[in-house]
């Protein structure tokens, strides 16, 4: 494989890239907002975060892009297919992460909320400074699994005309027919991004547990 062509699928890959770090800060954003229904005291409330999580995870990745591809411009909403597919990916992840910081919070064991409301803290300090670092270490090793899987993710977003890695890398078989190749090295530069992602959680974690955040997983 010539130079300009690999340089064309690493191009590819940072649209891949850009277009998953925009997911996961957007998704991070939304499942906050959906964890905290999730804990709600009205019964409706709560349904409706079950159904969106039910609904979304529920949904094949390829036609939920599918559908809001096509659902944008019939609601008058001509976004494009990059802003297109970075609302399907904060919607999928968002629903993800949700469960992984509801899952948290309800990892914490009860005597943890009864120190905590013993000391007679007002909420917002207590989230900061006994919830929150509890829900980091229990969310943190799967928030950074669900990282990767975003950036695996995003490959599904040429079906709607995303120029990403793996649009690039179609473009490249047609041209050349290098089947075999040009995949290899797509797949190889998945590895590395995904890797290097995993990388930086595992570091994260690392610093987080020197200075007492998180602990030792059992």
């Amino acid at each position: 494989m010539d130079t300009p062509t690999f340089l064309l699928l690493l191009k590819g890959a940072g649209v891949s890239l850009l277009l998953a770090l925009a997911a996961i800060a957007c998704g991070t954003l939304l499942a906050t907002a959906l964890a905290a229904l999730a804990f709600s005291r009205l019964a409706l409330v709560r349904t409706f975060y079950r159904l969106y999580i039910y609904l979304i995870r529920g949904t094949p990745l390829l036609v939920l892009a599918l559908l809001i591809f096509y659902a944008l411009p019939a609601l008058d909403l001509r976004t494009g297919p990059y802003l297109a597919g970075a609302l399907v990916l904060t919607l999928y992840v968002g629903a993800l992460f949700a469960e992984v910081f509801r899952g948290a919070v309800l990892a914490i064991p009860r005597p943890q909320w009864e120190s905590a409301r013993s000391l007679g803290l007002p909420p917002l300090a207590m989230l900061r400074k006994v919830i929150g670092p509890l829900v980091v270490r229990y969310a943190l090793p799967p928030y950074v699994n669900v990282c990767v899987m975003t950036v695996k993710a995003s490959s599904v977003l040429s079906i709607i005309s995303v120029w990403e890695l793996t649009f690039a890398a179609r473009e490249i078989i047609e041209r050349t027919l290098a089947v075999f190749t040009v995949l290899g090295i797509a797949a190889g530069i998945y590895f590395v991004i995904c890797f290097g992602l995993d990388r930086v959680g595992r570091r994260v974690e690392h610093h987080l547990m020197l200075k007492g955040f998180v602990g030792e997983h059992v």
